[in-house]
């Protein structure tokens, strides 16, 4: 009995030993800098997670994973969330976690796994705008927003690296040789001017612009922006109107930086019901977009995605829709994925998705019918 008793905790033992490192060390934690102000430590990595947390400027983090462009991290103080990495700036130049891609073929299958007989989920087009956020062998896993949307062979993506963007707010930007304002003065850059983050060190970031030109920016000095993740969402919503001025000031942040479209575009709006997408709870792919994106279940603001004529507007896109002022669809202005097409979607026309309830259409799609006039801008 005893000898039995012995066994049986060896196994456990051999057992916990061999386990253990496959917990441990399933992924390195790679080290990362916070360098926005405004960064939000969330619960789950979707913008309309609950907020943790605000993170410091030049806050040093530990990312244990990324899904879709979230990275899970963990703090010096011991907390764990998920931040969306246009916020972090990984040290290390050699960790692509996350690049961007677009796919250089006419139309590819996109699948459930990583291999050929894997189940198709959805389809991309050429000039898809993406992001590879794993690779295994010769496949790529794809992301659109916060949403993973499956697999593709590598030969068809393009890949090109990610580079955080930031505008010069100063008047004239100084940029030094060493980050220290006591070091070589080498360029001064105009107000607006738009560089790329390539380091940050002692409170100055790392810059690149144009062909060759590099060098050091006090960080208070430039303002990074966005394509993906913006800080409206994450706003407190205690007083309405206070809340409605930050997006409107939010948006107008936006603009600047975006390709107007036109304000000429007519919008609709669907759902997952029968009546908007002909198929019933329980079929296969239903809810599933044109790319792959899954829509089940999920509410106009945790989804923010819109079918659009690919020829227009490419997908994987974000465009910031706003409706005229005195219309009372501007309730739904905001920033959305160009995720899906549709058969009715063609020139400039947007659809946009409302919601799941199920089988029967939403009062809310009914209600929207058909506008005009609306403002359309491309963001990245």
């Amino acid at each position: 009995m005893n000898i039995f008793k012995d066994l049986v905790k060896i196994t456990i033992v051999l057992l916990c030993i061999l386990f253990i490192p496959s917990i441990n060390y399933a992924q390195e934690i790679v080290k990362g800098t916070v360098i926005d102000k405004n960064t939000v430590l969330c619960k789950e990595p979707k913008s309309s997670s609950q907020s943790l947390d605000f993170l410091g400027f030049g806050e040093e983090v530990f990312i244990e994973e990324n899904q879709g462009k979230w990275y899970r991290v963990s703090t010096s103080d011991g907390m764990f969330g998920w931040v969306h990495s246009e916020c972090i700036l990984v040290k290390d130049k050699n960790e692509k976690l996350i690049e961007n891609g677009i796919v250089n073929i006419g139309t590819i299958e996109v699948r459930k796994e990583p291999n050929i007989s894997s189940d198709i989920m959805g389809r991309v087009g050429f000039a898809t705008k993406v992001a590879v956020l794993e690779k295994k062998g010769d496949w790529y896993q794809l992301g659109m927003g916060d949403e993973v949307i499956g697999w593709v062979p590598s030969e068809y993506i393009i890949t090109t690296p990610v580079y955080k963007k930031a505008k010069i707010m100063s008047e004239k930007g100084a940029v030094y040789e060493k980050p220290s304002k006591d070091s070589k003065l080498i360029k001064e850059l105009d107000k607006n001017y738009i560089v790329k983050i390539d380091d940050y060190e002692d409170g100055y970031f790392h810059i690149m612009w144009g062909k060759k030109g590099e060098g050091f920016i006090y960080a208070n000095e430039v303002k990074l922006i966005h394509e993906d993740f913006f800080y409206e969402a994450f706003a407190k919503k205690e007083v309405k109107e206070k809340v409605k001025e930050k997006a409107v000031n939010t948006f107008k942040e936006i603009i600047e930086n975006a390709t107007y479209l036109g304000g000429d575009y007519a919008a609709t709006a669907y759902d997952l019901s029968i009546a908007s997408c002909g198929k019933a709870v329980g079929s296969k792919y239903r809810g599933f977009t044109r790319t792959g994106y899954n829509l089940n279940g999920k509410s106009w603001k945790e989804a923010m995605v819109v079918a659009v004529d690919s020829r227009k507007i490419p997908l994987g896109s974000k465009i910031l829709v706003l409706f005229d002022e005195g219309d009372w669809r501007a309730k739904y202005n905001g920033i959305y994925l160009a995720a899906d097409t549709g058969g009715g979607v063609k020139g400039k026309t947007i659809d946009i998705y409302l919601g799941d309830i199920g089988n029967k259409q939403m009062k809310e799609v009914r209600d929207f019918g058909k506008t005009y006039n609306v403002k359309v801008y491309l963001l990245n």
